[in-house]
């Protein structure tokens, strides 16, 4: 966890250097700052925010202008970010949404396979485990939703002997939730924060058998000079609320004839099919309104990936390194 405020080295301590260290141990011992002394100045290498870079699919990387202007930010645990979330040094996480047909499973495939980052944890395959039977998750939909509409097993005080855990029709759900957009809102907060503690326990598995192989075996990485990253594949990242898990939130984007092109013949789906799909997402964050989420500073990179897969993979090796395409803390 890194706290970047102003130091000027003297022989002699100056007495705003002693109220600078004054103030970040009260941010780390999480007490409050006056108003009127809270502000610090952070250091050349930790201005506001700019625009993140966008990697072009030819393995080009493209500089949006920003202004260079020092921005002051208070000494704060809310702003430094989530003690819980993001303290490890070591290992970064990768946040990478997008939408369908975009790519990001093929480039969050290649991040691993090509880049060298430890891992890839895919969101939708960890949000299938947590729908297991007899699982918390699903105790906590059918509380929800009635065990009568949509609940297969399990003791319903009936008097029938039904040895099955409780499980969910997964087809009656679905028609409920697809039909009812508040109903898809009641099942999403209910399910996200079990998702989110799943995620959150392969993260940290991945972190401690990477220090664990770097202990016993040394640092093998290919770039020593690059820090270790877990691959979180995500769409629903932003909309979750998942952004705090990660230190960087990359974009994977393409033109959407390509998009279209892609889902009919990968997919099979007919041409209207796969419009529906695509058009069904633009009330997503991070992919409806992502010219938005860059402005914001929420998502740190935007890759383009109009081109071969050769060119995607350049492009990432590219992004990995640039550092505007990660969180600056």
């Amino acid at each position: 966890m890194l706290y970047y405020f102003c130091w000027t080295r003297s022989s002699s301590t100056s007495s705003s250097s002693l109220i600078r260290i004054l103030f970040v141990l009260l941010a780390v011992l999480g007490l409050d700052i006056p108003p009127t002394l809270g502000w610090l100045s952070p250091s050349s290498s930790c201005s506001s925010l700019s625009s993140p870079r966008v990697g072009i699919g030819t393995g080009t990387t493209s500089t949006t202008s920003s202004s260079t202007t020092t921005s002051l930010i208070p000494i704060t645990m809310s702003s430094i970010g989530s003690p819980n979330d993001t303290a490890d040094d070591s290992v970064r996480v990768l946040g990478v949404c997008g939408g369908i047909g975009s790519g990001k499973s093929t480039a969050c495939k290649l991040l691993v396979s090509s880049c060298n980052c430890l891992v890839h944890i895919d969101a939708d395959s960890v949000a299938h485990s947590v729908y297991a039977p007899g699982s918390q998750a699903v105790r906590d939909v059918v509380a929800n939703f009635g065990r009568s509409e949509i609940a297969v097993g399990g003791d319903d005080g009936d008097g029938d002997d039904d040895d099955r855990p409780l499980e969910i029709d997964r087809k009656k759900l679905g028609a409920i939730v697809f039909a009812d957009r508040s109903k898809m809102a009641e099942l999403e907060a209910i399910v996200w924060p079990h998702v989110r503690v799943a995620l959150r326990k392969k993260i940290d598995r991945s972190k401690e058998e990477w220090k664990q192989n770097k202990n016993e075996n040394g640092d093998d990485s290919a770039s020593a000079s690059r820090r270790p990253v877990v691959v979180l594949e995500a769409a629903v990242l932003l909309d979750a609320g998942w952004e705090n898990m990660v230190d960087g939130v990359w974009a994977v984007t393409v033109p959407r004839k390509d998009a279209l092109q892609r889902l009919i013949e990968t997919r099979g789906l007919t041409s209207e099919e796969a419009t529906k799909r695509i058009d069904a997402q633009k009330s997503c964050r991070g992919i409806g309104n992502l010219s938005e989420e860059v402005e914001n500073g929420v998502v740190t990179g935007v890759v383009v990936n109009d081109g071969s897969l050769e060119d995607l993979k350049q492009t990432l090796e590219k992004s990995l390194d640039d550092p505007s395409f990660w969180k600056q803390r």
